[in-house]
This record gives structure tokens, C-alpha cells and sequence, in this order.
């Protein structure tokens, strides 16, 4: 099926698709959410509800473009709440405006409704059936294949409009492709499904043809002369609440019931299991309002009492050019099957040893809040036990464990770590805090703690919004601390942590007083080299004194010498 997708990067596991999923055909794998397509009947609920829109629908369009340019005709089932959508009634110019994007012929499904109400008069007239439920909503009949398939013998074998309206087109126009245009999701299971009778190739919807129109810039406002309408115009209310049950001329002794919106149509199918009810016919539909409230109308805002006001329960008799596709009479077959989907139930040991992994050891325990998309903790049990469900997936357990952890932390920090409030008394702090200032937990908290008195690190850290770090004494002056003082201004509350700095600051003196000491030797070892240098020199001048004078003498000796030698 694959119809509504996911975008990963948008989901954010807030889990609000499976709280509003009405029937949890949502499970949470791998960090991320998926459609159980078993399960799912495309309500349009989750992707209604995504606060992130991480849920979105299948895009046919480029498929419907490839059937345009492969050159066969292309015909248009256009489903009557487009009045609603794009804001006329105007067929005429939606005809002309729709030709333009590529389409060879443009009819309203309220052709296909015509012939199938009158299918459900003639089984009424039959007596065959004891209860008859209207499968015109393509949702219903997904609904009952998989919730409750002990309604089946209920569903009238009758194809929905939308696919009688194709086979009928089909019958007029000879080798066509047929696409059909609404606000439903389901009716592009229904084209899919094999059962329904494949008479539709894509299905889009309002969304789609309101994007081609912007991306071709086609505004609806010329019309089609060409245009052709239908024999019963009555049938163009089929989308409104009771649309189906107002166009059907005898009941035959059938009391008719309309139900809408898919809570009230589990309600009442339910109802219909257990209690006996004999000839009524029920016209259902999933979404609230009828077909005028579907999931694309929704998700686009339209009001659903302006769309409901623009289909008139008093249309004329006929319209002046009815297609040649309403002209005709084909048989309008429908099957269906059962396509039940059973969860397993744990034993209740198996139940115990579930809940336990999520922190449900008790009864007690079992909180019920809600929040993991399930109603109670052991319904999210059961989902796990299918494989649905992950047991992270329980809020209140991932908070105790967070905070678990971090009180854990806290507790066996090797720093203390003291919170305040704005007035600088202590709300919470940890052992080692006590130990460094020298206070009890039980008598500290609402007070001030006394080595913090006159403290000015609380008013810069207000003041200057930063981490003011300071050297303060703890319980007494051997205790030397290193403060770091955090404000948090959301909380308006202060955080101070706490270092015992007693023995780094002990060898910083130590380190100190033996630089002092190795400064001292060393003064004294250069005078003592001064004062050896000086004798040396000393005595080196007095040698060379000597040396000099005796040099002097020798030289002369000779000059002498050399003298009387002449």
C-alpha cells in the first residue's frame, strides 16, 4: 500500500500519531514511527495530527502525467466535494480547467452514484439481507475487513461509486486510462486492490491538482462547452452527511441509519457484533461530515459547514447534457475479504515480565497517563509483546531513569554541588557539599550556608549572566575551595560547584617555599663564585706583574748584548 510516508529528519517520537490513532496502526521500530498498513484503514488522522508534518501522501501525479504523455485518452472521475476544495460548483469551468492540464474527458463520480444507489434499493426490495452497511466509503469496508470481519455478510456487494463510475466509462469510451480525483487517501487503496474491481488506474487527490494547476498557472475560470453532467443531478450531495440515504427513493421496510466519523463507526459496529438488530441500513463514513470532511479537506483547513452548504440537497431535476457514461447500465459487483489482523496476548506472567521492563512492578506502578500513545500501560504491553511497541516508549519510566542517573551522579560527585534559590538559600545539595562547608542536609536546607555569607560571586553571576569563579575557605581556613557559581535565569535559582582545592593549594606553598629555598641557594652559590673569581683574579694580576717586569729586564739584556757585538 505504502500511501502515507514518513519523512524521518521531521519525526521527532513525540508519539502523538499513536494517541490519535483510533485503531494504533501505528507502531514505534528502530527509533522511528510506521504505518501498519495491515492495520491502517487511512483515516488521514496522523497525518492530521503530526505536529511536525512528518506524515505525508504518496505523490501520483508524475504517474498520472506518464499516462498523459503516453498518448491514450485519459479520463477524469471527479468526486462532488471539489465544490468544497476549490471553491465553485461550477463543473463547467473545473471540466475546462482540468482538459488544459492534459485530460481527454472530465465526468462527475455522481454518474457512479446514481447507479449504485439504486443497487442498494434493489437489495432492500430483495429481503435478501437482514442488515445492509453502504460501501460507498471506501474506509468502512477496510475497517470491517480488519476489525470486524464478523460484519462482512453485512457489507453490500455493491462496487462504490467511484469504481462503478470507471467500469461505467469504460463501457462508453472503449481503451482508456481512468483517474479519479477526490479527498479520500483510501480510494487509492481501493484502485490498488484486486478485489474491488480495478477499473481505476491512479488515484489523486485535491491536493495534487492544485499544485498542477499553480505549477501550469491555470486558474478555474474558463468553461467548457464541451461539458457534460448527469441524469440524477440529486446524486451530487452523495459527499454530505446522509448524502447516500437522501437519494434513495424506498427503503423497503429498512430503517435508515447514517453514522459518521471513525470513533462513532466503531462504536456502532460494535454494537451492531453484540446486539441483534434487525433491517436497517447503514450509511457509514470514516471521516465526520461524510466525504466533505476528508482527510486532504482537513489537512487543507476547508470548513466543513461551507462545504457542506455548497452542496444543495435540492439540485434541478437533470442536467441539460448528461454524459454517455450516465446513459448506461453495467453490473456493479463487489467482494470482499477477511483481512483480520489478531494481536497475541501474553499470559499474565508474560504481562508481569513486560510491564517490569518498563518500571511497572506493581499494579501501583501502572500510571496509565497516556503518553506513550497507548491507553493503559498493559494495552502499550500488548503492543510490545506484538512487536508494535518499544518499552522506551513509556515517559515516566525514561524520567525516573533519567533522574536516577542523575542523582546517582550527583550523589558521588567528587565535587559538591549545592543549589539555590533566589535568595540565595539552599534547596538541594549533594554529600559532598555538606562535608566541604561543613553543614547538615537537614538543617542547611532553607538556609543560608554560613561560608557563603557576604558572598559576591551569587550577584555577579546574576549580574553578568556568566560562571563567576572564585577561591573561597569551605567549613574552615584549611579547607580551600574553588566556587563556580551559575545562574539560571529561566528558574531564577543559582547552582554553585564546589572544588577542594585544600591539597593543590597546600603544594602550591610547598612549591612556593622550595622555589624560595633553590632561589636562596642559588643567590648564595653566585656570591660565593664572586668572591672565588675575585681571588682568582687576584692573584692572576699579581703573576702577571711579575712576568711582565722580568720579561722586560730579559729584553733589554739582550739589546745590550747585541750592542757591544758591534
Amino acid at each position: 500500500m505504502n500511501i502515507i510516508k514518513l519523512n524521518a529528519q521531521n519525526c521527532q517520537n513525540c508519539f502523538k500519531c499513536i494517541r490519535e490513532c483510533p485503531l494504533k496502526a501505528i507502531e514505534f521500530k528502530n527509533a522511528k514511527t510506521e504505518i501498519i498498513e495491515d492495520a491502517c484503514v487511512l483515516c488521514g488522522t496522523c497525518m492530521e495530527t503530526c505536529p511536525r508534518g512528518a506524515k505525508y501522501v504518496r505523490h501520483n501525479a508524475p504517474l498520472v502525467k506518464e499516462l498523459i504523455k503516453s498518448g491514450k485518452p485519459v479520463y477524469v472521475s471527479l468526486a462532488p466535494s471539489y465544490t468544497g476544495f476549490f471553491g465553485t460548483s461550477d463543473f463547467q469551468k473545473m471540466s475546462a480547467a482540468l482538459k488544459k492540464l492534459g485530460f481527454a474527458g472530465v465526468e462527475e463520480t455522481a454518474i457512479g452514484a446514481a447507479k449504485v444507489s439504486h443497487e442498494y434499493e434493489k437489495l432492500m426490495q430483495s429481503g435478501q439481507m437482514n442488515n445492509i452497511i453502504a460501501t460507498a466509503c471506501s474506509s468502512v469496508v477496510m475497517l470491517i475487513e480488519q476489525h470486524f470481519p464478523q460484519l462482512l455478510p453485512m457489507l453490500a456487494p455493491v462496487s462504490s461509486p467511484m469504481m462503478a463510475h470507471a467500469r461505467l466509462m469504460r463501457e462508453a469510451y472503449g481503451d482508456i486510462y481512468v483517474v479519479f480525483i477526490g479527498p479520500c487517501l483510501s480510494k487509492m487503496h481501493e484502485a490498488e486492490d484486486p478485489l474491488a474491481g480495478g477499473m481505476v488506474d491512479i488515484v489523486l487527490n485535491y491536493r495534487d491538482i492544485n499544485k498542477w494547476f499553480a505549477e501550469e498557472g491555470i486558474t478555474i475560470e474558463a468553461d467548457d462547452p464541451d461539458a457534460h453532467g448527469v441524469c440524477e443531478p440529486v446524486m451530487r450531495i452523495y459527499p454530505k452527511q446522509e448524502g447516500i440515504i437522501k437519494t434513495i427513493r424506498e427503503f423497503s421496510g429498512y430503517t435508515p441509519v447514517a453514522v459518521d466519523g471513525i470513533d462513532r463507526c466503531m462504536e456502532f459496529f460494535q454494537s451492531m457484533s453484540e446486539d441483534k438488530m434487525e433491517h436497517i441500513f447503514v450509511e457509514a463514513n470514516i471521516c465526520a461530515g461524510g466525504c466533505i470532511g476528508g482527510p486532504i479537506m482537513r489537512k487543507e483547513r476547508k470548513s466543513l459547514i461551507r462545504s457542506t452548504m455548497m452542496l444543495s440537497d435540492k439540485p434541478a431535476a437533470v442536467d441539460q447534457t448528461p454524459a454517455e457514461s450516465a446513459k448506461l447500465e453495467a453490473p456493479l459487483p463487489r467482494v470482499f475479504a477477511n483481512r483480520e489482523v489478531k494481536l497475541k496476548m501474553p499470559t499474565e506472567e508474560e504481562m508481569r515480565s513486560i510491564l517490569a521492563r518498563f518500571g511497572k512492578m506493581t499494579p501501583e506502578d501502572e500510571l496509565n497517563c497516556g503518553s506513550c500513545g497507548y491507553a493503559t500501560c498493559r494495552e502499550k504491553a500488548i503492543a510490545v509483546y506484538n512487536g508494535k511497541a518499544d518499552v522506551t516508549m513509556c515517559l515516566p519510566f525514561l524520567r525516573e531513569q533519567a533522574e536516577n542517573k542523575s542523582s546517582m551522579i550527583i550523589a558521588h560527585s567528587p565535587n559538591g554541588i549545592v543549589a539555590f534559590d533566589a535568595d540565595m538559600n539552599v534547596t538541594e545539595l549533594n554529600p559532598k557539599a555538606e562535608e566541604l562547608f561543613g553543614v547538615d542536609r537537614a538543617e542547611i536546607i532553607g538556609q543560608m550556608i554560613p561560608a557563603l555569607y557576604g558572598e559576591t560571586a551569587f550577584d555577579e553571576a546574576r549580574d553578568y549572566k556568566r560562571t563567576i569563579v572564585k577561591k573561597i575557605e569551605g567549613a574552615n581556613e584549611k579547607i580551600r575551595l574553588e566556587l563556580s557559581m551559575v545562574y539560571l535565569p529561566q528558574n531564577d535559582m543559582f547552582i554553585a560547584f564546589a572544588k577542594d582545592i585544600s591539597d593543590e593549594e597546600a603544594n602550591k606553598d610547598q612549591l612556593n617555599n622550595l622555589r624560595m629555598s633553590t632561589v636562596n641557594v642559588a643567590q648564595n652559590v653566585i656570591e660565593k663564585q664572586m668572591r672565588v673569581a675575585q681571588e682568582i683574579a687576584s692573584l692572576l694580576g699579581e703573576t702577571t706583574a711579575e712576568t711582565k717586569v722580568a720579561l722586560t729586564r730579559l729584553k733589554r739584556s739582550i739589546e745590550d748584548i747585541e750592542e757591544i757585538s758591534e
